[in-house]
């Protein structure tokens, strides 16, 4: 498995924004909106490959650059969502065509680390070999949900690529996939070495979905 903890200082400089505690809620939901910007803009540059299409400027016939392959944007909901529209708003600055599936997933917290996966919907289209699959999921913890949705995924298609694009992973998380998905790409602006007794990463940033939306 390949493990990608970037280290643009604008994605640093929102790590910190995230992780801090006195960041209020539109300040942390917009934050998640521009790294999911910036992060899909790394992922084009290292994982998607460009071909040309004919074109015509206002004096002669020209070439303009477009992406090989297609995009398939996969959101888990809910922290997933501004993370995600931050990438969408990108790929519609640049023309770029792709599919979206939106994903409704969380565990049921319990003793230990095997946590029960509750899946309340599940609307991801099919895709082929041409396809990049982009799983947008903020906190890569115990990888127990994504664990899940990759399982699910797989029944879909066969793609050219499975990534995971994430605020920050936990060693167990992603040690967990390794063992189950070898030939996942991880995109991370942090990894941190523990979970507490709650599965939750230590230091990471708390609850993503409630400080994006609220507690509730």
């Amino acid at each position: 498995m390949e493990i990608n903890v970037l280290k643009s200082p604008a994605l640093q400089i929102m790590l910190g924004v995230l992780r801090n505690r006195k960041t209020v809620t539109t300040d942390f939901r917009r934050n998640l909106r521009y790294a999911g910007y910036l992060m899909t803009h790394e992922i084009l540059m290292h994982e998607f490959t460009m071909t040309s299409s004919p074109i015509m400027t206002p004096i002669a016939k020209s070439k303009c650059a477009v992406l090989k392959e297609k995009i398939l944007q996969v959101i888990v909901m809910r922290a997933g969502e501004p993370f995600a529209d931050g990438g969408a708003r990108l790929l519609d600055e640049i023309n770029s065509v792709r599919e979206i599936g939106v994903v409704d997933a969380h565990r049921v917290e319990k003793p230990g680390f095997k946590f029960e996966v509750v899946m309340g919907s599940f609307k991801v289209p099919k895709f082929d070999k041409n396809t990049i699959v982009v799983v947008y999921d903020p906190m890569l913890a115990t990888a127990s949900t994504l664990t899940e949705i990759l399982k699910r995924l797989k029944k879909h298609g066969t793609p050219k690529k499975f990534i995971i694009c994430s605020i920050i992973a936990a060693d167990y998380g992603l040690k967990s996939l390794q063992k189950h998905f070898p030939e996942l790409v991880v995109y991370t602006l942090g990894v941190d070495k523990e979970l507490n007794s709650k599965g939750y990463i230590v230091p990471g940033l708390g609850d993503c979905g409630d400080r994006a939306f609220g507690t509730y």
